[in-house]
């Protein structure tokens, strides 16, 4: 077993001071720190693909037990990495990702003053890396605001021009809205806002995993109605639910329905709808909430 030596605290510096005469005395005390870095251990590895390759520049994160965020590394051209100067302790949580695959999180682990422990990991490949997505952002021409709770549909441009729904959304109160998971491809975007002449816009996704913008504007409608539709939504012991999602819906002479705008509920369970044309109506309504998979 070799000995080595290291330092049992942090340099330290004192302050500085002159000697101005002959046979003056001056002092210069100094407290050290310890050295913290003594107390702790690295974490190593090597970071492969599915078919046992290296994988090059992917990221290494330990995050503690509250997942914030401590020490990353990314791994050399032959998939190692070494990450040093972890304190020890218990409950860090350990990550690796790189460019299209998926995210791997590793089995939590603890580590003691000048242990070296090992963590490999295996990336599989991220199919929703290789999909499209399309980020829109929906205003008023003649004011710029952002528009609220616009009904946004994806059409898939088919090659014979037909087109087939591919989704829904809705925009939130900044106008924003997003579509996930698209093909490559051609794609019609149809808005339709309360008060508003509805729109449509064009978009391509050329290349996988793109990111494609839509800004649209959209024109008051000056004949529109002014009507209101509201209500308040409640639980089965008639309790306000707070921050249900609330869809107006547009009941068509062959009863089919068209949803036309969405809102969520205040604090006393109730949504409102303006500038809603004359014509029949119905909402529907839930909410989602989290849950915890054992």
């Amino acid at each position: 077993m070799a000995t080595i030596k290291q330092d049992k605290y942090i340099l330290g510096q004192s302050v500085s001071k002159s000697i101005a005469s002959v046979a003056e005395e001056i002092r210069l005390d100094l407290k050290l720190s310890p050295q913290p870095l003594n107390n702790a251990g690295s974490v190593t590895g090597t970071v492969k693909d599915e078919n046992e390759n290296p994988v090059p520049n992917a990221l290494v994160k330990i995050m503690d037990s509250n997942y914030e965020p401590m020490f990353h590394a990314i791994t050399a051209a032959d998939g190692t990495y070494t990450i040093d100067n972890v304190p020890a302790g218990s409950g860090y949580n350990i990550f690796a990702i790189a460019t299209g695959k998926a995210l791997n999180q590793g089995v939590s682990f603890s580590i003691a003053a000048s242990q070296v422990i090992t963590k490999d990991f295996t990336l599989v490949n991220d199919p929703s890396s290789q999909l499209g997505i399309i980020a829109g952002d929906l205003y008023d021409s003649a004011t710029g605001a952002p528009i609220n709770g616009a009904v946004i549909s994806l059409y898939k441009v088919n090659e014979d021009q037909t087109e087939v729904l591919v989704a829904i959304t809705y925009t939130n109160q900044y106008g924003q809205f997003v579509f996930r998971g698209l093909n490559i491809g051609n794609y019609s975007i149809r808005v339709s806002a309360l008060g508003y002449i509805g729109t449509s816009s064009t978009v391509s996704i050329t290349t996988q995993g793109q990111i494609v913008p839509s800004i649209i504007n959209i024109t008051q409608d000056p004949n529109a109605s002014r009507g209101t539709v509201s209500g308040i939504i409640t639980d089965q012991n008639n309790q306000p639910i707070v921050e249900a999602d609330v869809v107006l819906y547009r009941v068509n002479e062959d009863n089919s329905l068209t949803a036309v705008a969405f809102t969520k509920t205040n604090s006393a369970g109730v949504y409102l709808f303006i500038n809603v044309p004359q014509g029949n109506y119905k909402v529907k309504s839930n909410k989602t909430e989290d849950i915890v998979i054992l």
